[in-house]
């Protein structure tokens, strides 16, 4: 089994060759939040059930998960606690045995690769959406062509007031596709989703902060966040003047100097997932 059929069809990608949103054509578009989790059940299990609930009379969103080789009781919890969920599609669970370390902009790419919205929505485990947040970006991209969860300071993202949030993107499909997705690239911890809002808009294209009072998270410290990365260093906050931020800021620095913005866009998030505890795999390859 593969994954055609979850793939835009698309021809050479460019910078003027991004196709129409479907998300400005449709009436109400499919909302996926995307959620990576490598033993993050300690969070997911307080935000999921609330986000659910904020969202409960929109008919029109979907969570996908993707378990990254967790080694804590996360396929277990979902399968026990979101039975209905996953029964109806509101909820679906993808489990990746092979990693050993975390490669956040893999496993993000999984996410929106799997995902079946036209708009696509990271959500880290540890954030909470707020209520009515797919109604809100649903409004916002009907002009816009992205939100982030960081502040735009001309050509950069920076951090918020709220820590943690700023790994919120949300981004028409069309627009991710066309992107080549996050950037594979970045090993360590950090940046990669800033780095995708600054892409766009070397691009062109128009985006805002996401609105405060849809963006809160469960605060925790750097212990978590580099638990399954080798560099323990992130610098986060700093304007990227060291650590693992500043040297994946600096990988984006180099491809921005030879005009490289755009990502290979046939090679991102590949590998096999399973589908809601299937024993059959799901095999994301290249895209033709």
């Amino acid at each position: 089994m593969n994954d055609d059929a979850l793939r835009p069809r698309l021809g050479p990608i460019g910078p003027t060759s991004i196709p129409p949103y479907l998300c400005r054509q449709e009436q109400r578009a499919l909302v996926s939040f995307c959620i990576t989790c490598k033993d993050r059940l300690i969070h997911l299990r307080q935000t999921l059930p609330r986000n659910l609930a904020w969202h409960q009379d929109d008919a029109e969103v979907e969570f996908v998960i993707v378990n990254y080789n967790s080694g804590d009781e996360l396929q277990q919890w979902v399968q026990d606690e979101c039975a209905a969920e996953l029964a109806s599609g509101r909820i679906v669970h993808y489990f990746n045995p092979e990693p050993t370390a975390f490669h956040a902009s893999h496993a993000k790419n999984q996410a929106f690769r799997l995902a079946r919205g036209s708009i696509l929505c990271n959500l880290d485990a540890d954030n909470f959406t707020g209520p009515g947040f797919a109604a809100y970006v649903r409004e916002q991209l009907q002009a816009l062509d992205f939100l982030s969860g960081g502040v735009i300071e001309g050509d950069r993202i920076v951090a918020t007031n709220v820590r943690g949030v700023e790994g919120r993107n949300v981004v028409p499909r069309e627009l991710f596709w066309a992107l080549g997705g996050f950037d594979e690239q970045f090993s360590s911890w950090g940046y990669e989703d800033s780095n995708l809002s600054e892409r766009m808009m070397a691009l062109g294209r128009k985006g805002r902060l996401i609105e405060e009072r849809y963006l809160s998270c469960i605060d925790h410290g750097d212990e978590l966040r580099t638990r399954h990365f080798s560099n323990k260093v992130t610098g986060r906050n700093t304007g990227r003047a060291f650590g693992s931020c500043r040297d994946n800021y600096e990988i984006w620095l180099q491809k921005k100097a030879g005009g490289s913005v755009v990502c290979a866009p046939d090679r991102f998030g590949c590998g096999t997932v399973y589908r809601n505890f299937a024993s059959e795999p799901l095999v994301l390859g290249l895209r033709p």
